[in-house]
């Protein structure tokens, strides 16, 4: 059992059952010690809020929730340490028509909980166990279970996972905001096996993705908010869609660790107290949510807290291509930008009253023009992470170059940790104008551009996301210096 919570916690499958809603039919193992709060918490997570008869695929997607279990003992001997407070769980959930059910149709889903973010391996998993036969089969549970507990303990580097008589070939790196997991380099390596997967890589593809974006230029608003850890809402038809989209939107400012809080999807039954709303301590959040009512809920509670609003992006299928910017008349019903026309009153996507960077026109148009191909490609996704991986570096460099020759590292803490401690945001505004960055900033002259930069980068080591950028910094550098990042042999199963 300790093995297999090296791993994961639980397989859980739940039924949504007509007569009284989301129900646990199974958990795997079943000595797992779940509190009553917490298998409430998966049930009502677990089901896409909007149903549609329609829906003959499977939906795979992703919440997470407060661990309220004490009496789960969770272990991670090694480096990755899993989360002591988060519940992961990656789902896949089923309808098939059923004429014996009141309502014509089985609901089921199969659940993944694990106190790491291993979203895309676990998501690999749980594809593999319900690509044949029911989605609750115990005789496939009992079989993942026991493979499971085979696996040595996750650890830095790349391990040969046997699994349902394939072998998974699993990369986990140092940090989960290590840039560009997953994506194959502009030559690839005759080692490299595209096989494998990267623990922390994003979900879903930016090729799926852009096709329900309101405009293309909105990922430089996105990539600004989230570099800022400023809040966002995502507002999609599925789970699915809104749990690929933010994970791919928080990949997109690696190696920048987003310190808010990720909620890949809510529903209304969710706690929303680790966000500051119903009790709580407020704290910046990107969350996914299907239920406009859900978003009307969210935005007064914010409003009502005097918060910044959260910048809402809506995924929804639009006619005609997707646009290069928004166009002024947001009211417009013709307009990708005119938002929810809920009961009670809609709600306007407005434009953000300040942006710092501008748009590269060049790598615009290249999204316009494959978008314009109308077929699924596999383009759009190398060409988007590598350029706002780039821009993020670009952003990082003058900070790295302040630190690295004005700052003095050898300030400890009480806790004997190295701390850049005499870091001062006016000295390195003061440097930043000296020496200046590569990133393009708005403005229609240098003063503009100038007012900018300092604004951008005053707001950032102003951010909770610079601390988390510089603590994995710091971790890594202690890491490396005391060889801990070398290169790891290829860890295998005692079964394999």
């Amino acid at each position: 059992m300790a093995h297999f919570q090296h791993w994961a916690v639980a397989f859980l499958v739940c039924n949504f059952n007509v007569d009284i809603g989301p129900e646990v039919e199974i958990v795997y193992p079943p000595n797992v010690s779940f509190s009553t709060a917490d298998l409430t918490a998966i049930c009502f997570n677990a089901f896409p809020e909007q149903q549609n008869t329609e829906t003959a695929d499977d939906l795979v997607f992703n919440f997470t929730i407060s661990n309220n279990s004490p009496d789960i003992a969770l272990n991670s001997p090694q480096a990755p340490h899993g989360s002591p407070s988060n519940f992961y769980a990656c789902c896949v959930f089923r309808q098939e028509y059923d004429d014996t059910m009141k309502r014509s149709f089985n609901q089921r889903t199969l659940v993944l909980i694990s106190n790491h973010s291993f979203l895309s391996f676990y998501n690999r998993l749980l594809l593999q166990m319900t690509e044949t036969g029911v989605i609750s089969d115990p005789s496939t549970l009992e079989t993942a279970f026991s493979q499971i507990i085979s696996w040595p303990p996750p650890a830095i580097g790349r391990h040969e996972l046997p699994f349902l008589g394939t072998t998974i070939t699993l990369d986990i790196a140092p940090h989960q905001a290590f840039p560009l997991q997953g994506l194959a380099g502009p030559i690839p390596l005759i080692l490299d096996k595209p096989s494998s997967i990267y623990a922390y890589e994003p979900l879903g593809s930016w090729d799926n993705i852009m096709r329900f974006m309101p405009c293309i230029t909105d990922l430089y608003i996105l990539y600004e908010k989230l570099l800022l850890c400023e809040s966002v809402i995502v507002i999609a038809k599925s789970p699915q869609l809104c749990s690929e989209a933010i994970s791919s939107l928080v990949d997109l400012i690696r190696p920048v660790p987003y310190a808010g809080e990720i909620k890949p999807y809510m529903t209304m039954q969710s706690d929303f107290r680790s966000i500051g709303i119903d009790g709580g301590t407020p704290r910046p959040f990107i969350l996914g949510i299907t239920n406009p009512f859900l978003l009307k809920r969210v935005l007064s509670a914010a409003e009502d807290k005097d918060r910044l609003r959260p910048h809402i992006l809506y995924l929804q299928n639009f006619e005609g291509p997707v646009p290069t910017k928004r166009h002024h008349s947001l009211h417009r019903k013709s307009s990708r930008n005119a938002l929810l026309d809920l009961p009670g009153g809609g709600i306007d996507a407005y434009a953000p009253t300040k942006r710092f960077l501008k748009a590269e026109s060049a790598f615009v148009t290249q999204i316009e023009t494959i978008l314009k191909l109308d077929a699924q490609t596999h383009e759009l996704g190398s060409l988007i992470r590598r350029h706002f991986a780039e821009l993020t570096a670009q952003f990082l460099a003058p900070i790295n170059r302040y630190l690295a020759t004005s700052v003095s590292p050898n300030a400890v803490t009480p806790g004997g940790n190295i701390r850049y401690a005499s870091f001062s945001v006016s000295d390195f505004l003061h440097n930043l104008a000296k020496h200046g960055t590569s990133v393009k900033l708005r403005g229609q002259g240098p003063i503009q551009r100038h007012r900018a930069r300092d604004g951008l980068y005053e707001t950032f080591c102003h951010s909770a996301n610079f601390y988390s950028w510089l603590d994995m910094k710091l971790s890594l550098e202690k890491e490396a210096s005391a060889g801990l990042l070398g290169p790891a042999p290829v860890s295998t199963s005692a079964g394999s």
